[in-house]
């Protein structure tokens, strides 16, 4: 057939735990591409990546994927080394030849179950979930498959509403933020990807919630960023209400030194990491870190502070 797959081998992705799904995809693309038999350059289970070439790839900074190279390795998934004259990290998988080996899960499997027939490998459920719930954040309803719950015991004939949804359903604001979220008239309040963070974004900006001169290019990233964090990487609208409600109380400079700070630096923490370092950074020590985060990522944050918020013409996006 002309639209025939032509696979030329298989490889098994483990179940692991794992702190956020870029953590994950990270993991899969090096078991993807490491070594099944020794070259000159890799044993097996290793492979070369750089980080800049990923970077480019995939859309993330380098500190993003760096970011998860450090956390796997601490979390005792693979072992890296910068190679000679930087020309790329060496990443070695740990336990990969059992990792990659069928007889290896059998085992488990008959351990777990010795009564079974040994013949017969038992299936795990395809779309199970593998991540802990201890990632989750409280408030956001989810299925084991990390679906949304949409009115399990409702009206089965009623069509499924989202908040993004109900939000772009509203003509004329009158009421808060809060208001509107709060007592929104939906199944759903979970906002799955980034262009619902911008909906969002955009309307909280509409109600006047914000404080004042926050920068909406680095509001979204850092939601998004956050949202990340979720194993299910969906995050309650409700959440971020109280994350605007908490940051109220702070100078721009503040907000964005510590939202830009904590994506760049520690993108697997949730906002209360954020909130640590509001409390402990100063308007004067907000500044200070700002020159030198921009000073480091270039013409990135050009519009950064302190022009004025912009809701037609911001660009989204670290």
């Amino acid at each position: 057939m002309e639209n025939e797959i032509q696979a030329s081998g298989f490889v098994i992705q483990p179940r692991l735990r794992f702190r956020n799904r870029r953590d994950k995809m990270i993991y899969q693309l090096i078991m993807e591409e490491a070594n099944y038999i020794a070259s000159d350059r890799c044993e097996v289970g290793q492979t070369i990546i750089v980080l800049s070439k990923i970077s480019k790839e995939l859309g993330w900074t380098r500190d993003h994927v760096k970011g998860s190279l450090d956390r796997l390795q601490k979390d005792g998934y693979i072992n890296q080394k910068t190679q000679h004259q930087k020309k790329g990290i060496l990443v070695t998988i740990c336990n990969y030849k059992e990792l990659q080996s069928l007889k290896h899960y059998k085992a488990i499997e008959e351990a777990k179950n010795p009564h079974e027939n040994p013949q017969e490998v038992p299936q795990e459920k395809p779309h199970e979930d593998d991540s802990s719930n201890a990632w989750e954040s409280k408030g956001e309803s989810m299925t084991q498959n990390g679906i949304p719950h949409e009115n399990p015991q409702g009206d089965p004939h009623e069509i499924p509403h989202t908040i993004t949804a109900f939000i772009n359903s509203i003509i004329n604001i009158n009421k808060t933020l809060k208001e509107y979220i709060v007592d929104a008239p939906v199944k759903n309040k979970n906002l799955s990807s980034i262009e619902d963070i911008k909906i969002f974004v955009d309307f909280a900006s509409q109600t006047n919630a914000l404080p004042q001169g926050i920068n909406l290019k680095i509001l979204v990233s850092y939601f998004d960023c956050i949202r990340l964090t979720r194993s299910t990487c969906t995050i309650s609208a409700n959440i971020l209400v109280k994350f605007i409600e908490k940051i109220q109380k702070y100078s721009a400079n503040q907000t964005h030194y510590a939202m830009w700070k904590h994506v760049e630096q520690h993108d697997d923490k949730k906002e209360s990491y954020t909130l640590g370092i509001l409390r402990n950074t100063n308007e004067h020590e907000a500044r200070r870190g700002l020159i030198k985060l921009k000073n480091k990522g270039g013409d990135t944050f050009e519009k950064l502070p302190g022009s004025s918020q912009d809701g037609s013409k911001y660009e989204y996006g670290f």
